[in-house]
């Protein structure tokens, strides 16, 4: 009996502890101790606001690491930077990892990915942070490759790269040792970008600009390339939902940016109204709800919306707030 109590006793104490937990967001602001956009941390009710850098250098894109310990982001210097440990930041160092942007980490924590020049040719790079004195690693081929994004699993790595003159979406098989490691997937003759996995990792949905800066998004399944949203004004960054059901993209009509979402089939396509100005940046946080950062070129605000309810809210305000980013 005392120790079936006792189990008991563990298990609502574990329950109510992790229940407790408040999920965190990082952002950008200038709402610092310096003119320079910093790394705060935040929970995902706008509470708690938290500098994490102090930097003579503008902050971008923070990503947390997959236990939510640490964050890698990029400067507009050109470099990228790791907090090694979000619970206790020590402002006034930051450790440099590179030269670089668009950091972010692969699934064992400690390696990043990242966005730099081999040979004057931007490529993609991943080194290991927990080894002293360890090199970036080349993983794609040149070719102005960017854009990189994993599959669910970590063992694919699609991306956008020019072949042939024209910029196109390829999948890396990081398992694959062979010198055919990589394979072409767009098959349209536009520019191709901001590619994204289905939760399942079989479908990959991506953007197609034509010569008129005219975006579609497009789906990849089977083989099989299928436009999306043709009827609508420009279109980019579709991001599949959690669930896989959905997908989450910008509209561009003159000078609105607005966010929409539809079915992956393409149908039911519907603005969401968000809050704020014109999108910037969005991610979904779980399938109801899209993390996002809008505004003007005077002010910008991160906020959630609930794709269910249409209710939008505001979480961080006043200067500059961008570039948020949610530890699932």
């Amino acid at each position: 009996m005392l120790n079936i109590k006792l189990i008991v006793i563990i298990f609502l104490t574990t329950f109510s502890i992790s229940f407790g937990q408040t999920k965190k967001i990082a952002y950008c602001s200038n709402q610092g101790t310096s003119e320079f956009l910093q790394v705060f941390i935040m929970n995902e009710d706008g509470s708690d606001k938290k500098q994490l850098t102090d930097i003579e250098e503008n902050c971008m894109k923070p990503k947390f690491s997959p236990d939510g310990k640490q964050i890698t982001f990029y400067t507009d210097q050109g470099f990228v930077y790791l907090i090694r440990d979000v619970d206790n930041p020590n402002l006034d160092y930051t450790y440099l990892v590179w030269d670089g942007m668009y950091p972010s980490f692969m699934p064992n924590g400690s390696e990043i990915m990242f966005n730099s020049e081999y040979e004057d040719v931007l490529s993609v790079f991943v080194i290991d942070t927990a080894q002293y004195g360890a090199q970036p690693q080349l993983i794609t081929d040149g070719s102005y490759s960017n854009m990189q994004v994993l599959s669910p699993d970590g063992n694919k790595l699609a991306f956008s790269t020019f072949l042939e003159g024209i910029k196109t979406i390829m999948i890396a098989d990081l398992n694959n040792e062979t010198n055919d490691y990589i394979s072409k997937v767009s098959l349209n003759n536009d520019a191709n970008l901001e590619p994204d996995f289905s939760p399942d990792g079989k479908q990959l949905v991506y953007a197609s600009f034509d010569n008129n800066l005219s975006g579609t998004v497009r789906i990849f399944k089977d083989g099989v390339e299928t436009p999306l949203t043709k009827g609508l004004s420009s279109s980019n960054v579709p991001r599949f939902s959690p669930d896989g059901k959905e997908i989450a993209f910008v509209v561009i009509n003159n000078n609105n940016v607005d966010l929409y979402l539809m079915d992956t089939d393409g149908s039911n396509p519907r603005n969401l109204n968000i809050s704020g100005g014109n999108v910037g940046t969005f991610q979904w946080m779980d399938n109801d709800r899209i993390l996002y950062d809008a505004g003007t070129d005077s002010r910008l605000s991160v906020g959630i919306i609930n794709v269910s309810t249409g209710s939008s809210e505001i979480i961080a305000e006043g200067g500059f707030n961008l570039h948020p980013s949610y530890i699932k």
